[in-house]
């Protein structure tokens, strides 16, 4: 089985019209300034659409993000995703949705963090287009990082063929 990657940065993404994050630049201390997407302690979503090159086993997706604030708590975190190719309708609804919890790594603020999340990929092969939505869950019980915004810094989609 062989392994491939799609990078997935703020830049590249879109905020949808409902329960929307928010894309900014971040001017830390020390440059570079780094494009982020922020969720607020809420339901709150951002979209990307990518390509599938090749025919797909399993996916993952690795992300980085981090915390404003001094605290070890947890965001819950969704993925929902769904392909469309050559004579597929373009609007449709997600097919695939993955939720886990990922506690910040140490009482820290601005560290940053890594975790992983396997995707189903149902539907997914290739040729087409990957629709895929990244969610904080900020009212879910399993989110305990209340009144706390967390940042997207960037994202990697790994998967077999």
């Amino acid at each position: 089985m062989a392994t491939g990657l799609v990078l997935i940065s703020p830049n590249a993404g879109i905020a949808p019209d409902s329960s929307p994050a928010l894309w900014k630049r971040v001017v830390d201390t020390n440059p570079p300034n780094k494009p982020v997407v922020e969720y607020a302690d809420a339901d709150e979503n951002y979209d990307w659409v990518l390509a599938i090159p090749e025919w797909v086993s399993g996916g993952t997706l690795r992300f980085f993000w981090r915390v404003n604030s001094a605290t070890t708590n947890a965001a819950r975190y969704q993925v929902q995703t769904t392909a469309r190719g050559d004579s597929d309708a373009s609007d449709v609804a997600f097919v695939n949705t993955d939720v886990a919890n990922f506690a910040n790594g140490a009482a820290t603020a601005n560290i940053i963090n890594v975790d992983t999340l396997a995707l189903a990929t149902v539907g997914w092969s290739a040729n087409k287009l990957l629709y895929l939505r990244f969610s904080r869950n900020g009212t879910n019980a399993g989110d305990t990082l209340s009144g706390i915004a967390v940042q997207l810094l960037f994202a990697i989609l790994e998967y077999t063929t």
